[in-house]
């Protein structure tokens, strides 16, 4: 809610993050709005929500300020009165003497509520949310701070919702995550387990990184529904072999990270095209430093000769983008750590730089074993530079799962 999330200049996450939270109560999101600082849109669209929908989250709005409509909007939507609440003042009080401040007179604002609303507390922030019950909808309003709107749902909201929705059934939810396969091949290796009809129910998200799919199950405890998951995921990755590798929707640097800790084994990366991309994933996990040594950016012929030892005839022979320099780059850079594996990334991200012989996202990864052979990719990924570059580093981190699950 909110004229910044209209024109896009503030990304929705919260909407991400309450479809997401619903999904085990068996609350099946449908549709989602976007409402900037107009009152009468804001109305319609509430008046709309709440026609077709058991919920409606609103979010965003509950500011101290006139153009903070949520509040006013919801209560004329539901034909109610707004009243004063001197309860809620006191933690926004107490909010503002933390910070060695008084609270200014127009925080009053936000001790108002439609008349029936019951007030959710923020412990985070100053503004307090709410339920409104309005026949068979629930409407909840909470603050477009993501940080307050998801403490807010995980103490309060989410308790409320199970008692009231829950029926008899369980719902569990789970996302079981693909790289290197498209989504018509995976669509296609999935065949009959893909009928919405079907419980667990299967759908796919397609992303630069590869694909999901997350499955729903229903069942009359938590788990029986578990069990039916696993049962089809079993089915499924003996669908899509080695192209699944992750069963509890982390990334390919969780994955990976675990797999190196589990068998005490090091890691360095020398990166050119992608800038530092797989580094950036892999320092993301804590704990990261028990296996990762070091990471080189060598964009420039010369640094890739300075710091990772690349001989001069290589480069000059075959360019940077090869696989003779992509070997070279993980050998010198595991050489030199002293690590276990050296994972380099070179290639062409784009948009300029391509030729007829080597075009734009063409990409060479390489993996050096200590002891062992070196094994190169050859990629060739389509999309402008920032695809290119995201799908090389999930690539490389592939590479390097693969070779440590044995695939």
């Amino acid at each position: 809610m909110g004229n910044e999330l209209l024109t896009g200049d503030t990304l929705d996450t919260n909407g991400r993050f309450l479809t997401r939270a619903v999904e085990s109560l068996g609350l099946a999101p449908r549709f989602k709005h976007v409402a900037g600082d107009r009152e009468e849109d804001v109305i319609l669209v509430l008046r709309d929500a709440a026609s077709r929908a058991d919920v409606v989250f609103v979010t965003g709005g509950l500011g101290p300020t006139e153009d903070d409509l949520t509040r006013k909007s919801v209560a004329r939507a539901f034909d109610r009165r707004l009243i004063f609440h001197p309860e809620l003042l006191p933690p926004i009080r107490d909010y503002f003497a933390r910070a060695g401040q008084e609270m200014p007179p127009d925080n009053e604002r936000q001790a108002l509520l439609p008349s029936g609303a019951k007030p959710i507390p923020n412990p985070l922030g100053t503004a307090p949310g709410f339920i409104l019950e309005d026949g068979r909808t629930s409407v909840i309003v909470l603050p477009g701070v993501p940080r307050e709107m998801r403490g807010m749902y995980e103490a309060s909201v989410h308790s409320y919702l199970a008692s009231r929705f829950r029926g008899g059934e369980t719902w569990e939810v789970r996302t079981v995550r693909t790289t290197g396969v498209p989504e018509s091949k995976v669509n296609e290796l999935l065949g009959n387990l893909l009928d919405l009809s079907r419980n667990p129910q299967v759908g796919l998200t397609a992303s630069d990184l590869g694909v999901d799919l997350r499955i729903r199950a229903r069942a009359g405890s938590r788990d029986a529904a578990s069990g039916m998951i696993d049962a089809l995921v079993e089915d499924a990755r003996a669908r899509l072999g080695p192209a699944v590798y992750s069963e509890a929707g982390e990334g390919l640097e969780q994955v990976a990270g675990r797999l190196l800790a589990e068998r005490r084994k090091t890691l360095a990366i020398a990166e050119s095209c992608t800038g530092g991309l797989v580094g950036a994933r892999v320092t993301s996990v804590p704990g990261s430093s028990a296996y990762f040594e070091r990471g080189i950016v060598s964009y420039s012929n010369e640094s890739k000769e300075a710091l990772l030892g690349v001989p001069r005839s290589i480069l000059a022979a075959h360019g940077a983008v090869s696989p003779e320099t992509a070997r070279a780059m993980a050998e010198g850079i595991g050489r030199s750590a002293g690590t276990d594996f050296g994972l380099s990334v070179t290639g062409i991200a784009g948009p300029t730089g391509g030729t007829a012989g080597k075009p734009v996202g063409l990409v060479y990864i390489a993996l050096a074993v200590r002891d062992g052979e070196t094994r190169v990719e050859e990629h060739r990924f389509p999309g402008d530079r920032e695809m290119v570059r995201a799908r090389s580093a999930q690539a490389a981190l592939d590479l390097l799962r693969r070779h440590l699950t044995g695939c």
